[in-house]
């Protein structure tokens, strides 16, 4: 089955991005992959690692919280809802998986940054569809 994977934070940006990919879904008879990256906690040493171990774990649960409930929010019926919890750069990370064969399409959505954010920070969405080996939807 052909899966679309939707890159998803919670955001009410990322929460259209997932309604509207689960349209896409339906009309293509298409699974859907809800995916959320955390950032990689680099090891330092032990003691000073207790602290970021504990915040760390606590993102993800909030993770598998929020990723549980997008999947129940999707109208029924669907084919397949399906949750990843990666690890690592947003873009890089969601370009990575976009390389698996079951793929076919990812959708993000966009985030509201001014002109002047987006030359310093740089835009995840911007990112991914520069990399990603895959057809990229923003929405907005």
């Amino acid at each position: 089955m052909k899966t679309i994977l939707v890159g998803v934070d919670g955001s009410p940006e990322s929460r259209k991005a997932a309604d509207f990919a689960a349209q896409i879904a339906s009309a293509t008879a298409s699974g859907l992959e809800f995916a959320h990256v955390l950032p990689e906690i680099a090891s330092t040493l032990p003691s000073a690692n207790h602290g970021a171990r504990n915040g760390q774990e606590e993102r993800t649960d909030r993770a598998h919280v929020m990723l549980f409930e997008m999947s129940q929010s999707v109208p029924s019926p669907l084919t397949a809802v399906d949750t990843s919890l990666l690890e690592g750069g947003v873009a890089h990370r969601l370009a990575k998986e976009a390389k698996r064969p079951d793929i076919w399409l990812v959708v993000v959505g966009h985030r509201g940054r001014g002109a002047v954010e987006r030359v310093l920070i740089g835009s995840t969405a911007d990112r991914l569809t520069q990399i990603c080996p895959k057809p990229v939807i923003v929405v907005r």
